[in-house]
């Protein structure tokens, strides 16, 4: 059974941070990233945000253009932790390969990064937003 381009690169960006030496130095291991974060989780920890996802048929195949973000929760006092997670997330999301469940990575990129106090003061929220392309395998 086939699953949807949305979550085979969800599942394949959750696989490839767990196992990435980097973000395990700054998320833990295993990596803290979560689908629905815990009531009281433990910090610094990192969460799937919004995905939308569109047709994009070129001439030739099958596209389907996908953008969603990343989220980064730290309680450090100051940007710095929210920062290196982000770096960390970010550079390993640019070396992953192309294999997903039932589909194929074309391309990965940013589209922004974004490092902010949330609302009550005490925590940074760093956002990636990503876009992908991928492509269903035949």
């Amino acid at each position: 059974m086939s699953i949807s381009a949305e979550l085979a690169l969800q599942e394949a960006i959750f696989s490839h941070l767990q196992q990435d030496a980097n973000v395990q130095a700054v998320l833990g291991s295993p990596v803290r990233l979560y689908d629905d974060p815990p009531a009281e989780p433990i910090y610094p920890f990192a969460s799937f945000g919004r995905h939308q996802s569109r047709d994009t048929d070129a001439d030739t195949f099958a596209l389907n253009e996908q953008t969603l973000s990343l989220h980064i929760w730290s309680r450090y006092r100051g940007k710095r932790e929210a920062q290196q997670i982000l770096e960390a997330v970010r550079g390993s999301l640019n070396d992953m390969p192309p294999a997903m469940n039932g589909h194929r990575l074309v391309s990965i990129r940013t589209v922004f990064a974004d490092v902010l106090r949330a609302r009550n003061g005490r925590i940074f929220q760093a956002i990636l937003r990503l876009r992908a392309l991928t492509q269903p395998i035949s």
